[in-house]
């Protein structure tokens, strides 16, 4: 049966403009016909019409950077028990259908606990579950030691490196994720380089033979380094940390990441969520020494993170936007505002919401297939408010989720 969809703006993100008065005709998962009302064809007299004649339509968010089995409950990576597989799949599949219903279709998972989303993927793919789109990496790759190293996957020097690689993709990974440099995990170093150059590689030449893609964790400058030189495809975080856990933009790194083609997910929000969430902490008195120190610098640290996604696009770097849901204080419902801290750093909303629509789509090799709405493409759609190219915020407030042709909210 087809579907009819009217609306009084359409986001065009392939020439960055707003269409007055469009419809948008859907058969199957795919979009059939797009244009303005005025030019709309004859419609199947069993046609079912959603008439949103005083709303705006989007591609459907993708949300390039989360962590599906974290429980976003304000508990510190390092105090988090120790579970089972089932509880971390139940985690998951809460917090993908919490993403979908916010108006994100798409969801790249950067790294999760022992492999279990690739069977919350299969189970959303039956219909057992609801949640967007999955892009996999399974449990990130680490060093002896490293950040993450109790989500499943340790592996040091080229040829372990080499053989977990092939393993991940023998279990369905969608992409390779590395940790170049340490993290939150205790007793890893934030500041300094997990993987030499040859290491990276060796992921990057096993990945890139088959047509896969690789990522890395990044906030130390050293690590940073090490990536670009490795020919990775795309960096998390890119933070520029000094050793004392400072932040420091590097412009010439900027440059180096443009000339390689490199995308970058800055993940800027959950810097001001960390400044709301931990003071909310220490206004019911329950915050630790740690906390303490890291809230007096978090302020220096956003704006140190706006000036980076500045210097990004100055150089040309390409950015995509990804929240690290999952996150103490960063919710799978709240992507909307790590395009709201884009906008901050200098984007338009426009650029913002071409961020998580059309370019992580090109960041993933999933351009002819999502991230824009066309003739041919899968119908994510999602349909707000007011207009969010003039104010990003409107996409707070998600009237209509479509992914694949089916509704799942209205």
């Amino acid at each position: 049966m087809q579907k009819v969809i009217k609306v009084k703006g359409l986001a065009d993100v392939d020439n960055g403009v707003l269409v007055e008065n469009s419809f948008m005709i859907i058969e199957g998962e795919i979009i059939r016909a797009i244009g303005r009302q005025a030019d709309m064809p004859g419609l199947d007299p069993m046609a079912e019409i959603h008439d949103y004649s005083d709303n705006f339509a989007l591609p459907g968010l993708v949300n390039s950077h989360a962590h599906l089995c974290l429980p976003a409950d304000g508990r510190p990576l390092g105090t988090l028990p120790s579970q089972s597989d089932e509880v971390w799949l139940l985690t998951a599949a809460a917090n993908a259908r919490l993403s979908l219903m916010s108006g994100v279709t798409t969801l790249r998972d950067c790294g999760d606990m022992h492999g279990v989303t690739f069977g919350l993927r299969t189970a959303i793919e039956l219909g057992i579950t609801k949640g967007p789109r999955l892009i996999l990496s399974g449990p990130p790759m680490t060093m002896t030691g490293g950040h993450a190293w109790c989500w499943g996957l340790e592996a040091d020097g080229t040829e372990e490196i080499t053989k977990a690689t092939r393993q991940q993709l023998k279990h369905g990974a969608d992409f390779i994720k590395l940790m170049a440099t340490g993290g939150g995990t205790p007793g890893s170093y934030p500041g300094s380089a997990s993987y030499s150059i040859p290491e990276l590689a060796a992921a990057v030449e096993v990945a890139h033979r088959i047509g896969k893609t690789v990522a890395t964790h990044c906030r130390g400058i050293p690590g940073m380094e090490n990536t670009i030189a490795a020919g990775v495809d795309q960096m998390e975080h890119g933070c520029c940390e000094l050793p004392d856990g400072t932040l420091k933009f590097d412009p010439r790194l900027a440059e180096k990441m443009a000339d390689a083609g490199m995308y970058v997910t800055p993940t800027i929000q959950l810097y001001r969520d960390w400044i709301v969430g931990i003071n909310q902490k220490k206004q019911e008195g329950d915050i630790t020494p740690e906390e303490e120190e890291r809230l007096q610098r978090m302020p220096y640290s956003f704006e140190e993170k706006l000036k980076a996604l500045n210097g990004f696009l100055a150089a040309g770097v390409r950015c995509v936007a990804g929240n690290d849901a999952g996150l103490p204080f960063t919710r799978f419902d709240q992507f909307w505002q790590e395009l709201d801290a884009m906008v901050e750093g200098g984007m338009t909303s426009m650029q913002a919401i071409v961020a998580a629509t059309k370019t992580p789509a090109e960041a993933m090799n999933l351009a002819q297939t999502i991230g824009s709405l066309e003739v041919g493409k899968q119908a994510d759609i999602i349909i707000v408010d007011e207009d969010p190219t003039v104010n990003v915020r409107a996409l707070s407030n998600v009237s209509f989720v479509m992914r694949a042709g089916e509704i799942y909210r209205q």
